[in-house]
């Protein structure tokens, strides 16, 4: 039976995770990294560390744990794709730890939201880069190979990201519209193939077999293009139905 001070702490953590976090989430990020970012959140709450302390101890965990995979050479023994696992778990949730620790304290603001958006463009540079040097090494791979694969990467994963940043600030509303077909509700749900945090996970993993890394970072890449046509695609749709009932009430008003 656990003692009544963890049960009282685990409960707390719940009420937390439920007040401070977006109800919003993909799977794994969901499951995993939120009620991780809320513990730690919690946890510093009534410490002086600040939200924007936290998200930069979260890049800085990043950078480490991409150095790391860059010095790795194959055979990688388990214990480290398991440091690896650790680690960017630990950061991500520590990215996911900053705005819930804000929001708890009123502290909230537009320059902490600018600077943790900087911080993830950083830290997924610092991925990506640190598994293509692995790559790179472990497969043997010639220079426009290399300077190939760290560029489609790299490039689709950010603008993935960005489309996502850009689309909730500029055009919010739902992103399948209203009373979706539902084609368009399983498009939406193939979002969660592109969660970062199972990325992370399976990244790590897949560190002990180079090859299949070299497919999954591609195929990664690929989902991550097709979610950003997807939204355009979505996005447009709803865009032109706007502008036509825009358009249509504007011409009642002048007659």
């Amino acid at each position: 039976m656990a003692p009544a001070g963890a049960v009282g702490f685990r409960g707390r953590a719940r009420e937390f995770w439920r007040r401070y976090q977006h109800p919003e989430g993909l799977f794994w990020l969901r499951r995993v990294n939120h009620p991780l970012g809320a513990l730690i959140a919690l946890v510093l709450l009534p410490t002086r560390v600040t939200p924007n302390a936290v998200s930069v101890a979260g890049l800085v965990v990043h950078v480490a744990g991409a150095l790391f995979v860059a010095l790795l050479s194959p055979p990688v023994p388990i214990t480290a794709a398991l440091l690896v696992i650790v680690s960017w778990q630990l950061a991500f949730s520590l990215d996911c730890a900053d705005g819930p620790l804000a929001r708890a304290r009123a502290q909230a603001s537009a320059f902490g939201a600018w600077l943790d958006q900087l911080i993830d463009v950083a830290s997924h540079a610092a991925v990506y880069t640190g598994l293509t040097i692995f790559l790179v090494r472990a497969l043997a791979l010639d220079g426009i190979t290399s300077a190939l694969l760290a560029s489609v990467v790299v490039t689709l994963s950010l603008l993935q990201t960005f489309s996502t940043w850009q689309r909730q600030a500029l055009i919010a509303g739902a992103p399948v519209g209203e009373a979706p077909s539902t084609m368009l509700r399983l498009v939406h749900a193939a979002r969660h193939l592109v969660d970062y945090g199972a990325f992370l996970f399976l990244a790590s993993v897949l560190l002990l077999w180079p090859p299949a890394l070299l497919v999954f970072l591609l195929l990664t890449a690929v989902l991550n293009l097709l979610y950003v046509m997807t939204q355009i695609a979505l996005n447009w749709r709803r865009h032109r139905r706007e502008s036509r009932a825009a358009w249509t009430d504007g011409k009642g008003q002048q007659l």
